[in-house]
């Protein structure tokens, strides 16, 4: 009888037991973290969409910038200012392979858009880089 009681005892205390609140779901990245965390896929360089077929893509690591440009790869090196909302790029550099002359147009377009970026943002999952002549590029991952 008395394991009975010990056990019923138990029971009721446990059963009083706080529940431990849900935690908050962990906020999107701001500032430079958004744009770190894997591959960014381009569909949209100046307002126009990229070639059929084309896969440019952006990377942000670690204060180093790198993709494919259309045809060729590209890297260099990248700043976010301390206020988080102006992003610069510097040390600019591509490999120099010959492609079909539609990617080539897109290839410069995109490395042109990208080397004057001072801005960016991610909205709805969207990155868009800006440069101050309002050209810009559109990425999702």
């Amino acid at each position: 009888m008395r394991w009975f009681l010990a056990a019923a005892a138990l029971a009721a205390m446990t059963a009083c037991a706080p529940t431990p609140a849900p935690k908050p779901a962990a906020a999107a990245p701001t500032g430079g973290a958004a744009l770190g965390g894997g591959e960014w896929a381009v569909f949209e360089i100046n307002g126009v969409p990229v070639v059929t077929g084309s896969k440019p893509t952006i990377t942000f690591e670690e204060g180093r910038v790198f993709g494919a440009a259309s045809c060729n790869r590209f890297m260099g090196g990248y700043t976010v200012a301390a206020d988080g909302l102006k992003l610069e790029m510097s040390q600019m550099a591509s490999t120099m392979m010959a492609c079909p002359d539609q990617l080539m147009t897109q290839e410069g377009q995109f490395l042109g858009t990208l080397g004057a970026v001072t801005g960016y943002g991610v909205k709805d999952g969207v990155l868009t880089l800006t440069a101050p002549d309002g050209k810009s590029i559109k990425a999702r991952r």
